[in-house]
């Protein structure tokens, strides 16, 4: 919370800015008057009190939206700094709100100084007006980000895009209160696609824009034909960091990441994606594996398949459901495709890195196990599946491919000894079965 005195603030810059606009703009001074007085009349004298008072009226704001809408770079500045220091104390109007956003929009050209005040700004407006910002005035902040994370200066740039980072942490964030209140009394089953709630509705459409964007397809809610797709991965990354939980319990958000997601995804390994993208996405599919392995397993299993073999091109699975051609239009589909022929040697690296995290999980592994190789979850009407054994396999093999890596290390990843250990009784036990 801000500790600056909205009072005295306002009062100096409401008369710099009639000082400034009296000639030319004099409908500005008349505005800046009218808000003096109301200030003046107020008794508070405590920011809280007096941010309160003005929260009741959309005259606080009237000439601020007025100076900005001069394109006079000094004007514009100061109603910016005031409009900042209202938003930042909660001293705006909520029928104010969309008005507020729409004007901010008029003056994201007048410099490099505005534009960082600006997006201060859109954070505060998500999280502090509960209830003010969603659906359509929730798209506008996001195109004040996304018009700013275009922009050629670097500090603007990295600014919007860390704002919209934690915008979109910040819907998804809501959405777990709301569910919080839905599910007090009757513990309904939250899974089920609700779109009558704002908050949920408003981080499906995110998410299905975010995997749209992604593939380079058409979005649906926030309307923008451009967006670099490396922060768009790191977008993704940061729902499914955060708040995995909340995309469980929503069947329609599983759909997008079924759907959308998981397909762009095989593709982009299909299509040997550069390093920097690549990274990403081997992120997303660790996230995958670890947080929604039960929800998406399906999915999850394809992509641990997909990882034992960009590993171990030479390794055959076994049976069950594993085998996957790669096709960024015909998405996922079963086939004998051997996959990991004439890859980077990073893509080996970061498929080993994310196999690594998985052995060291003993908790994960024991649900992966259990999963998809146990007897307890196999389909008795398809072959047995050796997801898991494969992944033990493969990294048996890369350990025995470099025997100085035959040591105990401190942090726990297990020497290339013990690791052969493991592939080999789990053959024995594959072989008893």
């Amino acid at each position: 919370m801000a500790t600056t005195n909205i009072g005295a603030l306002l009062l100096a810059e409401l008369q710099t800015l009639s000082t400034e606009a009296r000639r030319k703009h004099p409908e500005i001074k008349e505005a800046a008057e009218r808000v003096i007085v109301v200030l003046r009349g107020i008794k508070a004298t405590g920011s809280v009190e007096i941010a309160s008072e003005l929260a009741k009226s959309d005259e606080a704001i009237s000439p601020f939206v007025l100076g900005c809408k001069t394109n006079n770079h000094k004007l514009a500045s100061i109603s910016v700094q005031c409009l900042q220091q209202l938003i930042s104390h909660r001293a705006v109007s909520p029928r104010s709100i969309a008005q507020t956003l729409s004007t901010l929009n008029e003056v994201i050209h007048l410099g490099v100084d505005i534009q960082v005040k600006i997006l201060q700004m859109v954070l505060p407006l998500v999280t502090m007006y509960d209830g003010c910002v969603y659906g359509e005035t929730l798209v506008d902040a996001f195109h004040l980000c996304l018009a700013l994370q275009k922009s050629r200066d670097p500090i603007v740039n990295n600014t919007a895009a860390a704002i919209l980072r934690q915008v979109v942490v910040a819907v998804f964030d809501r959405v777990v209160a709301e569910d919080r209140e839905h599910n007090d009394d009757e513990q309904e089953d939250t899974r089920e696609s609700d779109m009558t709630r704002k908050y949920a509705k408003d981080a499906f459409f995110v998410l299905q824009d975010l995997c749209l964007w992604a593939a380079g397809s058409d979005t649906i809610f926030i309307l923008d034909e451009t967006v670099d797709q490396g922060l768009v991965l790191d977008l993704i990354e940061s729902v499914l960091v955060n708040h995995a939980a909340v995309v469980a319990r929503h069947t329609s958000m599983l759909q997008i990441l079924r759907e959308r997601l998981a397909p762009f995804v095989v593709g982009f390994f299909a299509e040997k994606a550069p390093f920097t993208l690549a990274v990403r996405c081997i992120r997303i599919v660790w996230l995958f594996i670890r947080d929604l392995h039960v929800d998406l397993a399906p999915e999850c299993e394809m992509f641990l398949s997909i990882l034992t073999r960009l590993v171990d091109p030479g390794i055959t699975s076994k049976g069950g459901r594993s085998s996957v051609s790669l096709s960024r239009s015909g998405g996922m589909q079963p086939s004998k495709t051997v996959l990991g022929s004439g890859f980077p040697l990073f893509y080996r690296v970061l498929a080993m890195e994310i196999l690594r995290n998985t052995l060291r999980d003993a908790q994960l592994l024991h649900q992966l196990y259990a999963q998809f190789d146990g007897d307890s979850n196999a389909d008795t009407d398809a072959e047995d599946c050796h997801v898991i054994a494969d992944v033990l396999k493969a990294v048996g093999k890369v350990a025995a491919e470099r025997p100085e890596l035959r040591v105990s290390n401190s942090d726990g990843i297990p020497g290339a000894q013990a690791v052969g250990g493991l592939a080999s009784e789990s053959e024995s036990l594959d072989s008893k079965q």
